[in-house]
């Protein structure tokens, strides 16, 4: 599996037989046709998704909450909220939380997350491998929050994603880490090399 950060939240996530892309954006260069992806997640409905959705005719497209099984992944979209909700705009803060396996890797993407982790939520998230968490501070979650979730769900590595820089460097401060990985991509050729006793923190670099 590799797993590539093309900047904000928008990854490409390539397994051994289908391919993933989370939030693409205008900016992004029309990756929906390099990368010919056969599963597309939106977490929300944000600026560029409705022109995304018309160019993506042969990928499926979910925005919606519920189980699918689809091209080879199997994708778990759970409702949730930025924290806009808190302001009480609950329309404009209704996002989609997604937890998917490719490659028999449970991996978990938080959008714009800006809430609370749950029971329900948790219990839908499930064991979680990679984590992709923001760390904002603005829409999203703050390192404060981001480093309570990191603990909550105990992933195997996390990438952190539209974030600030000063809000990462406080974040790995949080964590202890004082040299984190960089990677142009994550690769991930089998399970059992993910680490058992320790997070890993990775830090991609942005890839157009």
């Amino acid at each position: 599996m590799e797993i590539t950060w093309h900047g904000d939240r928008c990854f490409t996530i390539k397994g051994k037989s289908t391919t993933v892309v989370i939030d693409p954006y205008d900016k992004s260069d029309h990756l929906l046709e390099k990368v010919k992806a056969d599963t597309v997640l939106l977490t929300g409905d944000y600026e560029g998704t409705a022109k995304l959705r018309a160019g993506s005719e042969d990928a499926h497209v979910i925005n919606w909450p519920g189980e699918y099984e689809i091209s080879g992944a199997a994708v778990v979209a759970i409702p949730s909220y930025t924290k806009e909700k808190e302001e009480g705009d609950t329309k404009k803060g209704r996002i989609i939380l997604f937890s998917f396996i490719v490659d028999d890797i449970r991996l978990c993407h938080l959008g714009n997350f800006g809430g609370e982790l749950d029971e329900e939520t948790m219990e839908k998230i499930g064991d979680v491998d990679v984590l992709m968490v923001p760390a904002a501070g603005k829409e999203a979650v703050d390192s404060k929050k981001a480093h309570e979730i990191i603990e909550s769900i105990d992933p195997r590595v996390v990438v952190p994603m539209n974030y600030k820089a000063n809000e990462v460097e406080t974040l790995l401060k949080q964590l202890g880490i004082k040299d984190p990985r960089r990677e142009d991509k994550l690769v991930i050729s089998d399970k059992a090399q993910l680490p058992e006793e320790k997070t890993d923190f990775v830090l991609l670099n942005m890839f157009p």
